[in-house]
């Protein structure tokens, strides 16, 4: 800054010299003589509150270049001055008055520094400094009598007109029915009309201290602040539709925000002026229309959609019946032929005497054959009741599922010294034959994959799990909140987990038939159950080190 002029200010007079000097300084900057009195003005002011809250402030004026812009400078030090928050009223309107108002405080050391922007043809040569600079040093200060006189006859009027002005200003926003304000980049109101603090309850002072943040819905809160940023740092326009609460009924109602930036002599924006208006009743107007379309749209394709699932049901009505057909035909027309294959063979083996020993031995491979085929049908059937013959579910305990299965498998049980324990288990709505089935072909599994020369050991245990805890791979029939897990863990052979999905597959094998016997439908059998039950079943297996079938069944 260059310094023009220095007031120490220790009385009254001297606010009048400061005055003084900078009506002075203004005038030979070649501004109006509204914006001298406008600058001289916000430095009184400033002058006055130090002058009031400090001891010893000291004025000093000058101009200078800031942020591409030139203006005149007024700043006022003091070693013991405090600027409170908010604001005093007296700083409030200097700021108003000036392009920019700093405060800076080191210490117990405050300064106020004030700006207020030249037009650009008025530019600051080294020159012009110099001459000022003289001006200043030659100029002899009037009476103080002639001093105080002129220059009260030129604010009195500039007061009147300015208090007729915001008078009159204020009558009009006062009686329109919306909230009018003026507020600063920041979004802190310097000007609010009645509606704000009727509709709100909170004064202009409570409002710029939290940022409406009670006032503001919470879920408008921080997008709203976050376009005013980035509209008001572009100067642009704004609008933005939010809901505010209500002082009297502590309900939140939509309300448009609308600001538009104003700029000064200069064109520089450092205010902006708005209204925020009432559209509660408007938006639940087109709420109620975009619902009643959508619920229009909603029904016609529910009606759609229960054309198409009669439809359905009628093409699933028709394949039950074809299933049950086939399921008739597999159990009695499939069934016959090869029990007279098994009867026949075993006549031939008894009555013949001249078979030699490789007939005999085409023999027992036709038997064995005809054998695999009449449980791979009994499987078919037992795979395909699973969709068409359901009981209704009753509630038991799992750990009687898990022994009527272990009774039906007693005999290999027996066989392979098998180690079986059972822990406590849940009591659930179920399919009993379905549920018996599938344990039964789980334990059946774990007894016939067993590893040579080891015992096997099978262990069934239970535990609950939160559907938000459920793996990723679970994909369960019927939704609920809770699952009850049931694992039958083994010590076999186990899988490798890449066969994961096939193993569930009717008819896939990862073994040999004459390695080890089965169908290949028991696993998709399993599944079908879990299915039934709204439940799903996975697996988690190495080579070598066992198998844990995990069945999810919802409990709710």
């Amino acid at each position: 800054m260059e310094e023009l002029a220095k007031v120490l200010l220790s009385n009254e007079m001297d606010l009048i010299l400061a005055h003084k000097r900078a009506m002075k300084l203004a005038e030979l900057a070649g501004l109006s003589l509204a914006a001298q009195t406008t600058f001289a003005t916000a430095v009184s002011e400033v002058a006055r509150y130090s002058l009031e809250h400090g001891t010893e402030p000291i004025l000093m004026l000058g101009a200078t270049h800031y942020q591409r812009n030139q203006a005149l400078v007024a700043v006022i030090e003091d070693k013991t001055l405090t600027v409170a928050n908010p604001l005093h009223q007296g700083l409030q309107y200097a700021q108003r008055l000036v392009e920019k108002l700093e405060i800076s405080t080191t210490g117990r050391e405050s300064k106020i520094t004030l700006y207020f922007n030249l037009p650009i043809s008025r530019r600051i040569s080294a020159e012009r400094i110099q001459d000022w600079r003289a001006q200043f040093m030659a100029d002899q200060p009037l009476s103080a009598y002639d001093e105080i006189k002129r220059k009260n006859d030129q604010l009195q009027e500039l007061s009147q007109r300015l208090k007729a002005s915001e008078q009159h200003y204020k009558q009009v926003t006062n009686s329109l029915p919306l909230m009018i304000f003026t507020a600063n980049q920041m979004g802190q109101l310097l000007y609010a009309n009645e509606w704000v603090t009727e509709f709100t309850g909170r004064s202009i002072q409570s409002l710029n201290q939290s940022k409406w943040s009670d006032i503001i819905h919470p879920n408008d809160y921080l997008p709203f602040w976050k376009l005013w940023t980035e509209q008001a740092g572009q100067h642009q326009p704004f609008q933005y539709e939010f809901r505010l609460k209500e002082k009297a009924t502590q309900d939140y109602l939509w309300h448009l925000f609308s600001a538009q930036p104003v700029a000064n002599d200069l064109g520089k924006v450092n205010a902006w002026t708005g209204f925020v208006v009432n559209i509660d009743a408007q938006k639940i107007v087109g709420q109620t229309l975009q619902e009643k379309e959508e619920l229009s749209r909603a029904k016609e394709e529910l009606e759609q959609s229960q054309r198409k699932l009669e439809t359905t049901i009628k093409e699933l009505n028709l394949s039950n019946a074809k299933l049950s057909q086939f399921a008739y035909i597999a159990s009695h027309d499939l069934q016959e032929p090869l029990r007279k294959i098994q009867q026949f063979g075993d006549l031939v083996k008894t009555r013949s005497t001249t078979l030699s020993s490789e007939d005999l031995l085409y023999l027992d491979r036709m038997q064995s054959a005809a054998a695999r085929m009449s449980v791979l049908i009994k499987d078919l059937l037992t795979y395909s009741r699973l969709s068409t013959r359901q009981e209704e579910p009753v509630e038991i305990p799992l750990t009687q599922v898990i022994n009527t299965a272990l009774d039906n498998l007693s005999v290999s049980v027996e066989e392979s010294m098998a180690e079986i324990t059972v822990e406590d288990l849940p009591i659930i709505s179920a399919d009993v034959a379905q549920l018996t089935q599938l344990f039964q072909n789980l334990l059946s599994n774990s007894l016939k994959f067993r590893q040579k020369n080891t015992t096997p050991k099978i262990r069934v245990f239970s535990h609950t799990v939160p559907s938000t805890e459920l793996p990723g791979s679970i994909k369960p029939v019927r939704l609920s909140a809770v699952y009850t897990c049931i694992s039958v863990a083994d010590n076999g052979i186990g899988f490798d987990e890449k066969y994961l999905d096939r193993i569930f597959q009717v008819f896939q094998r990862l073994h040999g038939k004459n390695e080890f016997a089965g169908t290949g439908v028991g696993l998709a059998i399993c599944e079908k159950v879990a299915q039934n039950h709204g439940g799903a079943i996975t697996a988690i297996s190495q080579p070598g080190h066992g198998a844990i079938f995990q069945l999810y069944l919802p409990l709710a």
